[in-house]
């Protein structure tokens, strides 16, 4: 192999590299580490091509279970206050701990993302608006338990569609 191909193959490969790094700062919030908007939106559609695919295509079903998708709408309650009292530093390890709780309540195969400043999205893949509802009142319950900034908890409210 020549040095020019040589040379060549690396350029393109530091290239994929700078390529997949633009990929997911367009798509990850870097506070939360979760989805950001346009990233959670993205994976939504995805899924929902993959329902649309498997409902078309019989032999596809056995590949895909999901027929439904759930989303989770989360919204820190009293953040701006919490904000103003405690300070943005304060405000944004509280964020950053409620990502990682959500993260670790949901399945591999259901997604989690950064909607806006206090908010947090999770998509449950398959799962009916009953079993969506006691995930959001378990990942609810479990923020509410855990976090509290001076003997305060810290809540949220959620919101449930199917």
């Amino acid at each position: 192999m020549s040095e020019e191909v040589k040379k060549l193959k690396q350029e393109v490969h530091k290239k994929d590299i700078q390529i997949r790094e633009l990929q997911k700062l367009a798509t990850k919030d870097p506070l939360t580490k979760l989805y950001n908007r346009r990233g959670f939106e993205d994976e939504v559609g995805r899924v929902f091509k993959d329902i649309a695919y498997a409902e078309e295509h019989s032999n596809a079903r056995k590949h895909f279970q999901a027929d439904s998708i759930s989303i989770l709408f989360f919204d820190i309650d009293n953040f701006k206050k919490l904000n103003d009292i405690h300070g943005h530093k304060a405000g944004d390890q509280v964020l950053q701990y409620i990502a990682q709780l959500i993260n670790n309540k949901v399945r591999s195969i259901d997604f989690v993302g950064r909607w806006g400043g206090e908010e947090i999205v999770v998509a449950l893949v398959g799962l009916n608006e009953n079993d969506a509802y006691n995930k959001a009142e378990e990942i609810r319950k479990a923020i509410k338990s855990r976090i509290k900034i001076k003997d305060n908890s810290v809540t949220v409210s959620v919101g449930v569609a199917s």
